[in-house]
C-alpha cells in the first residue's frame, strides 16, 4: 500500500470522530450566538477565557506537543514502563507549575484584564474580571489533557482524545442552553471549567488499559524530564508568542464597536471547522508516525510521508477556503442567524470570514510543518519563525484595523500565517539534508576500518554487508553514502509539492465559480429565509461545486483524488460484503 493510502486509511477513524466533535463545536457556537448574540457579554467571556489561555495554557500546549517524540524515543530505547515513569515526572511537574501560575493569575486578574481589553469599562470590565477568575482553574485541566493526549497518541490511540474533545462541547452546550438563560454568561464560564475537567477524566480508562498508573513521583534527575524541559522552553516561547498575538488582537478589538470580538470569534470558528476535522486529523495521525521514523532515522519514509500529508491537506482545504469565501454570507446566515443573532451580526461575521478564509488551509499546513520539526526534536526554528510571524501579525493588526475594522484583524492573521508556513517550509528541507549529511559522515567514519567492496556500489548492495560489518551500518552506508546526490532521496523536492498545488488552485477556482453561479440562480429560483430553503440552496451550491472540483481534478490528474477514490471504493466493497452477509 502506498504511503498516501496508509495515511488516508489511518486518518479515517479520527476524521469520522472529529466530524462529530467539530459539529458539536459549531453547535456550541450557534447556541452561544442564539442565547447571547454578538454582544458585550460574549466579548467579556472571550476576554476572560483569553487570560488563563495566555497565562497558563501555553505551558500545557508546549509540553504536550514536544512530549510525543520524547515519549516515543524513551519507549523505543527503554520500554513502555520507563516511558510511563518519565510521563509521571512530566505530569507532576507540569501540574505543580500550573497550580503556582493559577494562584498568581487569580491575584492579578484585574491588571491582566486591563492589559487585554483596555477598551472595556464599567460593568463589562467587571464581568470580564469575574469570567477570568472563574475560568483560571481550567488551565490546569487543559495542561493535563494535553499530556494525556500525547501519551495516547504516542501509543497509537487517537479516538479517545477526539471523543473527549467532543465531550467538552457537549458540556458547554448544556451550560449555554440549560443554564445560560437563567444564570447568564457566568453559567458558561462555570461550564467551561467543568468541561475541561471532564475531558481529563475521559482519558484515564484508555491509559489504564494501556498499563499506565499515576504515581506521585517527581524525579528531577531524570535525563528525559530534563530533555522535555529543554525542548519545551523554545516551544513555550513560540506558544506564548501566539497567545500574545491573540492578546493584542482582542485588545484592539475591545476598542471597536460592541460585538466586534464576538463576530471575529464566530467567523474563526466557522472557518476552522473543516481544517479542524480533516486537516488536523491528518496532522494528528502523521505526527507520531514522523516521530517514530525520525527515531529510526528513516529519512526516506519521513520525507515521503511529510510530502503526502502536505499534498492531501492542500487537496482538501484549498477548495474549502475558496468555498467559504464565495458562500460566506449564506453560510453565516444558515449557521448563526437566529435568536439574538440578527442580520447585522451576519454581515459583520461574514466580512471577517472572507479574510479568515484566505488562510483557511494555512493553519493545518503550518501545523504539519511545525510538527515535522518537532519530530526531529528541533524546536528552535519553529520558535524563531513563530515569533517573527507574531511580530508581522501585530504590525499588520495596527495597519489594517483602521481601514477594515475587525476584518483587518482577520486578514492580518491569514497573511502572517501564510508567511510563517512558507518560511518554515523553506527551512525544513535543508534541515533534513543537513541531518542526513551529518549522519553520512558519522557512519562513514565509523566504518572506515571495514573492508571496502571491490565492485561498484550497486553490486555491493546486491552482495550484502562484508563479513563482520554491522548490517544496520551497512544499510545506512549503502543507502546514504553511495550514489550520486543520494540525499535527494531523503529530502522532499519542491516539485512534489508545488506541481500538485497549482493544479489544486486551478480546480478550486473552477469550483468557486460554479458555486457562485449556482447560488445566484438558486436565490432567484428559491427565495425565502426559512432554514429548509437556506439549506437547499447551500447544499445545491456545495454539491455542484464539489462535483466540478472532482471533474477538473480528474482532468488535471491530481494524485490525491485517486487516493480518495480508492479509499471510497474499498469502503463501499466492505459495506457491500457486510450487507450480503
Amino acid at each position: 500500500m502506498e504511503p498516501g493510502e496508509r495515511l488516508l486509511k489511518a486518518a479515517v477513524t479520527i476524521t469520522v470522530v472529529s466530524i462529530v466533535s467539530k459539529f458539536l463545536g459549531l453547535a456550541r457556537e450557534a447556541s452561544l450566538a442564539g442565547i447571547f448574540g454578538a454582544t458585550g457579554f460574549v466579548d467579556a467571556y472571550l476576554v476572560g477565557e483569553t487570560i488563563p489561555n495566555l497565562f497558563i495554557t501555553s505551558v500545557g500546549s508546549a509540553v504536550g506537543t514536544i512530549f510525543i517524540p520524547v515519549f516515543s524515543q524513551v519507549r523505543r530505547e527503554r520500554g513502555i514502563g520507563s516511558a510511563f515513569d518519565m510521563a509521571n515526572s512530566v505530569i507532576n511537574a507540569a501540574v505543580l507549575v500550573g497550580l503556582i501560575l493559577v494562584t498568581a493569575g487569580e491575584v492579578s486578574t484585574g491588571f491582566l484584564i486591563r492589559l487585554a481589553a483596555p477598551g472595556f469599562q464599567g460593568p463589562i470590565f467587571d464581568l470580564a474580571v469575574d469570567m477570568a477568575r472563574i475560568m483560571f482553574p481550567m488551565a490546569v485541566f487543559q495542561t493535563l489533557s494535553g499530556l494525556l493526549t500525547g501519551m495516547l497518541q504516542a501509543i497509537g490511540e487517537f479516538t479517545v482524545p477526539v471523543l473527549a474533545s467532543a465531550a467538552v462541547n457537549v458540556v458547554l452546550i448544556i451550560s449555554i442552553v440549560t443554564f445560560g438563560p437563567r444564570y447568564g454568561i457566568v453559567a458558561v464560564a462555570v461550564g467551561t471549567v467543568i468541561a475541561f475537567a471532564t475531558q481529563v477524566v475521559l482519558h484515564l480508562p484508555a491509559l489504564y488499559r494501556a498499563g499506565y498508573r499515576w504515581r506521585p513521583v517527581l524525579n528531577l534527575r531524570d535525563p528525559w524530564l530534563r530533555r522535555v524541559a529543554i525542548l519545551t522552553i523554545p516551544t513555550l516561547v513560540a506558544t506564548g508568542a501566539a497567545q500574545l498575538n491573540g492578546f493584542v488582537e482582542r485588545s484592539l478589538a475591545s476598542r471597536l464597536p460592541e460585538g466586534s470580538m464576538a463576530a471575529l470569534n464566530y467567523a474563526y470558528r466557522l472557518m476552522a471547522l473543516v481544517p479542524g476535522v480533516l486537516g488536523l486529523a491528518i496532522v494528528t495521525v502523521v505526527y507520531p508516525a514522523l516521530a517514530a521514523m525520525a527515531a529510526d532515522r528513516d529519512w526516506a519514509r519521513f520525507s515521503t510521508g511529510f510530502v503526502r500529508a502536505v499534498n492531501m491537506i492542500n487537496f482538501v482545504l484549498v477548495p474549502v477556503a475558496v468555498g467559504m469565501a464565495v458562500l460566506r454570507v449564506p453560510l453565516v446566515r444558515f449557521v448563526f442567524e437566529r435568536g439574538a443573532f440578527d442580520s447585522e451580526a451576519t454581515q459583520a461575521t461574514a466580512w471577517a470570514l472572507l479574510f479568515y478564509s484566505l488562510g483557511g488551509g494555512v493553519l493545518a499546513i503550518r501545523e504539519m510543518i511545525t510538527r515535522a520539526f518537532f519530530a526531529l526534536q528541533e524546536t528552535t526554528v519553529p520558535t524563531v519563525i513563530n515569533i517573527i510571524s507574531v511580530a508581522v501579525n501585530i504590525v499588520l493588526n495596527f495597519a489594517l484595523v483602521g481601514p477594515l475594522l475587525h476584518a483587518g484583524l482577520a486578514l492580518s492573521a491569514s497573511l502572517s500565517g501564510l508567511f510563517g508556513a512558507v518560511a518554515l517550509l523553506l527551512i525544513l528541507r535543508p534541515r533534513i539534508r543537513a541531518i542526513v549529511g551529518n549522519e553520512t559522515i558519522a557512519v562513514t567514519n565509523s566504518m572506515s576500518n571495514l573492508a571496502k567492496p571491490t565492485s561498484e556500489p550497486e553490486q555491493y548492495a546486491v552482495a550484502g554487508p562484508p563479513v563482520g560489518a554491522s548490517r544496520g551500518l551497512w544499510f545506512v552506508r549503502n543507502r546514504i553514502t553511495y550514489g550520486a546526490d543520494s540525499r535527494n532521496r531523503v529530502a522532499f523536492s519542491w516539485k512534489a509539492i508545488l506541481v500538485p498545488l497549482w493544479r489544486i488552485l486551478v480546480a478550486s477556482s473552477a469550483m468557486g465559480s460554479t458555486m457562485w453561479l449556482v447560488n445566484s440562480v438558486m436565490e432567484v429560483e428559491l427565495p425565502g429565509d426559512s432554514i429548509a430553503l437556506q439549506g437547499v440552496r447551500l447544499l445545491s451550491s456545495v454539491g455542484m461545486g464539489v462535483t466540478s472540483y472532482a471533474l477538473v481534478s480528474k482532468v488535471l490528474r491530481i494524485g490525491e483524488l485517486k487516493l480518495v477514490e480508492d479509499a471510497a471504493l474499498r469502503a463501499w466493497h466492505k459495506v457491500s460484503r457486510v450487507q450480503r452477509t
